[in-house]
């Protein structure tokens, strides 16, 4: 069943179910354009893991790709009475992994180059701290590596991410779409919770034409592999608040789902 709402659910946001959906919609996105793009191109979710040094006057910033997982299986293996483990020589404290982050990259398979990173914004990108200097960071390194940038945030809360001097006039959400071969000028696309998703053009080349992507589509798949609308309590107030008008819509349509 799709979420009552007619574009993004804000009750996602509201109850804590963020990490969860956007892992869905990050799978659902990448599906949908594979499913579109010319086969000279190929859509990809891309895992990042931010690790910094203890010391802060003297942190680095990595982004480092796993090369080996360790999986715990269910059964373990008997101990091997004849293996015998030396004493560690010291003791050391590791850097601290902090979060992991995700994107939709989409590669030309002729050059193997990145040429377009779509990214769907989390709360700790929005709030000041680590995470939002690490994204703005990497957002810097992908428009001066003349990659192709789609962001989108579909959080009504936290500041915004800076955009563009004065600041553009932002509803509840925006997707931003910025071609490379016309780096600095962005595309802006701003919507309400009453807005159906749009569907995003999504740049690959200068001689190529955009793949279209049906965000309404991936959103659609992501809630209901979620079983948001089983999970989600349409009845606990919404944080952020909406205004009065928009509040008494969405009393209006919940009711009217409920019916």
């Amino acid at each position: 069943m799709p979420s009552p709402f007619p574009g993004m659910d804000p009750y996602i946001e509201a109850t804590g179910e963020w990490g969860d959906f956007h892992t869905s919609l990050l799978a659902a996105v990448r599906g949908k354009l594979n499913a579109v793009l010319p086969r000279r191109y190929r859509a990809k979710v891309d895992l990042f893991v931010f690790i910094h040094e203890p010391s802060r006057r003297r942190r680095r910033r990595y982004y480092v790709e796993p090369d080996v997982y360790v999986v715990e299986r269910s059964r373990a293996r008997p101990a091997d009475s004849a293996t015998v483990f030396a004493a560690p020589s010291a003791t050391i404290t590791l850097p601290p992994i902090r979060k992991k982050h995700k994107s939709v990259l989409i590669v030309d398979r002729q050059s193997d180059r990145v040429v377009t990173v779509i990214e769907v914004l989390s709360p700790s990108n929005k709030v000041a701290g680590d995470d939002r200097t690490d994204y703005l960071h990497k957002r810097g390194e992908y428009l001066g590596s003349r990659v192709n940038l789609v962001e989108i945030d579909l959080l009504r809360g936290g500041p915004r991410l800076p955009l563009s001097r004065p600041a553009p006039a932002i509803r509840d959400y925006y997707v931003m779409v910025c071609r490379a071969w016309e780096f600095p000028r962005a595309d802006l696309w701003d919507f309400t919770i009453r807005d159906v998703l749009p569907g995003i053009p999504i740049p690959l080349a200068e001689d190529v034409p955009d793949a279209i992507l049906p965000l309404r589509a991936c959103v659609d798949r992501a809630y209901d592999e979620g079983s948001y609308d089983t999970e989600l309590d349409y009845e606990s107030p919404l944080t952020p608040r909406l205004s009065k008008a928009d509040a008494v819509w969405a009393r209006e349509l919940l009711a009217a789902r409920s019916n």
